[in-house]
């Protein structure tokens, strides 16, 4: 579970300046996609090689670039065409900052592979162990909450001055 706040919390960091550049068109719905993304390697993988061990072997595809491609291009043919191509790019831009995110921990056993089906080499940079992350929770919370309350107020301000102006 704070795996995912933390992989939420940093794509809302990411995604949420971008949403407010396009006032003219309703950002929310691709936000969740992106969100979404963010948190699908983790959702496909974990809790069926956590409840059913020996399918690792199997579920680990679904943690792969390659198969984020797969997966993201599988859910956005279930939508109507004019949404597909804007729902594929954000879902599988979440899955990459989700698998930058990944490269950033250190690992027991190879998780991240890349390249996967050319290479089974496991990509990674090491910096820190999955649960020294949880400490900085409230750090990506307070972050998250300073990121909204300054766009409320910049949306105000711009609100005001727009108002003034007519």
């Amino acid at each position: 579970m704070p795996d995912l706040i933390t992989h939420v919390a940093l794509s809302h960091l990411i995604r949420r300046p971008f949403d407010m550049k396009k006032a003219d068109q309703p950002a929310a719905p691709l936000r969740y996609m992106f969100y979404l993304g963010a948190i699908l390697p983790d959702i496909l993988t974990r809790p069926w090689y956590i409840l059913f061990p020996a399918t690792h072997d199997w579920t680990v595809l679904f943690h792969t670039p390659f198969g984020m491609i797969l997966t993201c291009a599988l859910i956005s043919l279930l939508l109507e065409p004019t949404l597909r191509k804007r729902v594929f790019i954000n879902l599988l831009a979440g899955s990459f900052g989700h698998f930058v995110l990944d490269a950033l921990q250190k690992k027991i056993t190879g998780n991240d592979y890349w390249l996967f089906p050319v290479s089974w080499k496991s990509v990674g940079y090491g910096l820190a162990h999955a649960d020294q992350f949880m400490d900085l929770i409230p750090v990506w919370l307070a972050l998250v909450a300073g990121l909204e309350g300054c766009l409320i107020l910049w949306a105000r301000s711009k609100n005001r001055d727009n108002g003034a102006l007519q």
